[in-house]
């Protein structure tokens, strides 16, 4: 009836042009809603039994696909291309980084990195750190975690060398892990992780 209605008062084409126009209208504030970016304290980021979840549930780590990290963070990312293709989240202290394929994004996660502090600036680093809450079983790590309560706390996990200063490599589940500390080892700067292909 209400089409039959507007048919009446416009041409064809017009109500064809109205008609698109009315769905746009409908549409875009849904996918704004669906990519919207979170507010950076209420980012969560679980890791356990080797499941990487961000939120409530949301594996990333079944099939390592960027999509899914990308509508869990939201729009608002700088994204650079490189080696890897980087999707830095300035607000939030995350850069998400996508493998490349014969030059072009593979549509996988490569890494994902989470940046407590910002002791140094460059095209992919965020400008400001992480607020949100991070978690590798049952440990919550803050830049205040300390590398001997990460030892601790997570056993099982095999250490190996991370060829990088006051930088520690765990792994375990498929998962590496790269703890990143200041120059002192006594304050965590980052901690970095993805698919663990050394196995």
């Amino acid at each position: 009836m209400f089409q039959d209605l507007f048919l009446g008062i416009c041409s064809p084409k017009t109500y064809i042009m109205k008609k698109h126009l009315v769905l746009a209208l409908l549409v875009f504030p849904a996918v704004q809603f669906l990519y919207a970016q979170k507010d950076p304290g209420d980012i969560h980021v679980s890791i356990k039994d080797g499941e990487i979840n961000l939120g409530k549930k949301n594996n990333v780590a079944d099939d390592w696909s960027v999509h899914d990290g990308l509508a869990y963070l939201g729009a608002g990312a700088r994204a650079r291309d490189g080696y890897n293709k980087t999707y830095t989240y300035d607000n939030m202290g995350i850069v998400l980084f996508e493998s490349m394929a014969d030059k072009k994004p593979s549509g996988k996660i490569s890494e994902m990195q989470i940046h407590f502090s910002i002791p140094e600036t460059n095209d992919v680093v965020p400008k400001n750190g992480f607020t949100g809450k991070f978690a590798i079983e049952n440990l919550r790590i803050t830049s205040y975690t300390s590398l001997a309560l990460i030892k601790e706390k997570l056993q099982g996990y095999t250490e190996s060398d991370s060829y990088i200063e006051h930088s520690h490599r765990l792994a375990k589940n498929g998962i590496y892990f790269y703890f990143q500390f200041d120059k002192t080892d006594t304050q965590l700067v980052k901690v970095s992780f993805g698919e663990d292909k050394r196995k």
